[in-house]
């Protein structure tokens, strides 16, 4: 999440109007020895009976918006191993740093699900060093997901779970991010503060923000958020901001706040360029991202009075690469892009977001300003460097304790008296491995492996021939018995 500069505080003033209704002549006023009807006051000042309908309506629209889009946003837990110096999950801004802790840590984001393959939209930042993504649904079901890939440029990122043969998952429906007007109603989805999959509602405050967050870390970063006053709090990055129809405008990415927490602004990914993003990073593993060739910058009102525009609008160009779209296309320095394939562009954020839903090798026309007359060129974009993406580690496991998250030994009457057992036969745990989620259900150092998916295990054959069946991605159902000699059942799902 980002802070931004200190504001002023500013103190209301609290104006109140009494209006008094009067006759049209002296003879009409009460005299001061006329006595006023008690009865006739109370009716003139009687309230207006409230407009519940309209309100109503409004709360049928938020609930019916729900009720599309909530099956379809996940809670993300994302585990890191400890590494030096790692980096805060839950919000963009400040990257704090949490010196090296042995124990792994944990963050929290959201994400949601847009092709029934198992595909899921999230933040970059929320993904982003992740050693383990476990993915949680809101009726409960639980995956653990890989990441397909991340895009520094955008803060996007899509993970994938893989849903049992003949499982259902719940897809959300994207609606047209362009055609969000400020004003319209909008509600933000996700899981903030760990507090379970929340709605919030708020209006589009504004469009095409930039706001310089993503840029800290890369110099060529895209931003042209959507603004809303939706409350979004950490946790929601990566959840959807959806319209009253239940469609996904956006993808929640940051917050303007001085402490971390929602003060009143927060910024989403526009859905047009999130899904743009998404299909190039499941076909391509990276952004093909295409470019122009130029350096711009807002129209200022000094601009528009030296080019002669009409409005103080449009992305002046400043500099002209070499060997690029622009240059073969013929644009020079002081020409000022007006419009795109016909729609008006004002500043250069729309210009670059309008580029950016773009393909390299595809042809726009552009209507510039030049010499105080307009001209329409086209050009064939270019393409940048393809930019690297992190994408998911696969290895192969083939030993019992990398597929169980456990090592097991044999109980000796040595491991016995150090963990507090009584001497006998059977297989004890002596360790957990990295990220083990049997560590984080429960088992522990000093528990007696009892059955493993209901079969004994009294040897370590026993446990061996048991885990031979077991891929990973399966439930395991454990048997365990603690050195006070009680017996409690575990059950968790293996790493993938």
């Amino acid at each position: 999440m980002i802070s931004m500069p200190s504001m002023r505080r500013w103190n209301g003033l609290a104006a109140v109007a009494f209006l008094a209704a009067c006759g049209s002549s002296a003879a009409a006023e009460p005299r001061a020895s006329q006595a006023v009807d008690a009865g006739d006051l109370r009716t003139s000042i009687a309230p207006s009976p409230a407009d519940t309908l309209s309100a109503a309506r409004l709360s049928s629209a938020f609930r019916a918006a729900a009720d599309v889009a909530l099956p379809a946003v996940v809670s993300i837990r994302v585990t890191e191993e400890a590494r030096g110096f790692r980096r805060g999950q839950q919000r963009i801004f400040p990257f704090f740093e949490i010196p090296e802790s042995p124990i792994p840590s944990q963050s929290q984001g959201s994400g949601v699900i847009f092709d029934e393959r198992g595909y899921i939209l999230t933040n970059r930042h929320v993904v982003r060093d992740a050693d383990e993504v476990i993915v949680q649904l809101g009726d409960g079901r639980e995956y653990e997901a890989t990441v397909v890939g991340t895009d520094p440029n955008t803060d996007v990122a899509v993970i994938k779970i893989e849903p049992s043969s003949g499982e259902r998952l719940p897809v959300a429906r994207f609606g047209d991010s362009d055609a969000l007007e400020v004003g319209d109603w909008v509600l933000a989805l996700g899981n903030p503060l760990g507090l379970g999959i929340t709605v919030t509602a708020g209006i589009v405050s504004a469009k095409a923000r930039s706001i310089g967050i993503l840029r800290r870390e890369n110099e060529t970063a895209l931003e042209a958020f959507i603004q809303t006053d939706a409350a979004i709090n950490p946790g929601n990055s990566g959840g959807p901001l959806v319209d009253l129809s239940g469609r996904v405008v956006g993808i929640n990415t940051a917050i303007a706040s001085q402490t971390g927490f929602y003060s009143g602004y927060g910024f989403a990914i526009p859905i047009a360029l999130a899904q743009r993003v998404a299909d190039d990073l499941i076909e391509h593993g990276a952004v093909r991202r295409p470019r122009l060739g130029v350096s711009i910058q807002d129209v200022d009102a000094a601009d528009a009075e030296v080019y002669g525009l009409d409005e103080v609008a449009g992305a002046e160009v400043v500099m002209v690469q070499p060997n690029t779209a622009a240059e073969r296309a013929g644009l020079k320095i002081g020409d000022v892009i007006v419009a795109l394939d016909g729609q008006p562009i004002r500043t250069g954020t729309e210009l670059t977001a309008s580029l950016a839903r773009r393909r390299p090798g595809e042809k726009v026309r552009l209507t510039v300003v030049r010499d105080k007359s307009r001209r329409e060129l086209t050009v064939e974009l270019g393409e940048f460097e393809t930019s690297t993406s992190r994408v998911a580690k696969g290895t192969e496991r083939t030993s019992t304790a990398e597929v169980l998250g456990f090592q097991a030994a044999p109980l000796t009457p040595e491991r016995a008296q150090q963990y507090g057992i009584e001497k006998g036969e059977g297989v004890v745990v002596v360790g957990l491995t990295p990220l083990s989620p049997a560590g984080s259900r429960g088992v522990q150092r000093g528990h007696l492996i009892v059955k493993i998916n209901g079969k004994d295990v009294r040897s370590m054959r026993d446990l061996e021939n048991a885990a031979r069946s077991i891929k990973p991605g399966d439930v395991v159902s454990l048997i365990v018995r603690t050195p006070n000699g009680e017996e409690q059942i575990i059950n968790y799902r293996t790493r993938r």
